[in-house]
């Protein structure tokens, strides 16, 4: 647990091994054009956002096996804003399975690709679209800085 004090972190490799598993599977759903494959991911992104990270299937599979074999560097980072970025996967993902299954084939590629672009990011670049608007909604307001109070200050490092 942490508190206001000691906010949640987690290792960026670990992060990025989940964005890459994240490329794979929407890949794989875009050329085989299978809905269900984005609901289960969307199921996954809920683990990872609302309830806890350790019943995510991602996430155990890069903290066990994944991070390690991976060229990434090993850094500590905010898990607040990763959570927020989850959270967005969930709604992306959510949103092509319930599409593609309803048989609109072609918002559903639209959403996924869009999950697909922004995972590749932050598989390849460390760039988490997620994490930057979370810290504009702290810096506008919207968000109460109280929630990460690192967040602000790491934004735009």
């Amino acid at each position: 647990m942490s508190n206001n004090n000691s906010p949640e972190r987690v290792s960026e490799k670990k992060v990025r091994a989940i964005a890459l598993q994240v490329v794979v599977i929407t890949i794989l759903a875009i050329v085989f054009r299978q809905p269900v494959i984005m609901l289960i991911l969307s199921i996954d992104f809920m683990f990872r956002a609302i309830i806890s990270s350790k019943y995510s299937p991602l996430a155990v599979i890069s903290k066990d096996f994944l991070a390690e074999r991976l060229p990434f560097r090993s850094k500590i980072i905010l898990m607040r804003p990763k959570k927020f970025a989850a959270a967005i996967g969930m709604i992306l993902s959510a949103a092509a399975g319930i599409f593609g299954l309803a048989g609109y084939i072609m918002p559903m590629i639209y959403f996924t690709s869009i999950l697909l672009f922004f995972s590749f990011l932050e598989a390849f670049f460390k760039f988490c679209a997620g994490c930057l608007m979370f810290g504009i909604l702290i810096q506008l307001k919207i968000v109460n800085e109280d929630i990460c109070l690192d967040c602000k200050l790491d934004i735009g490092k």
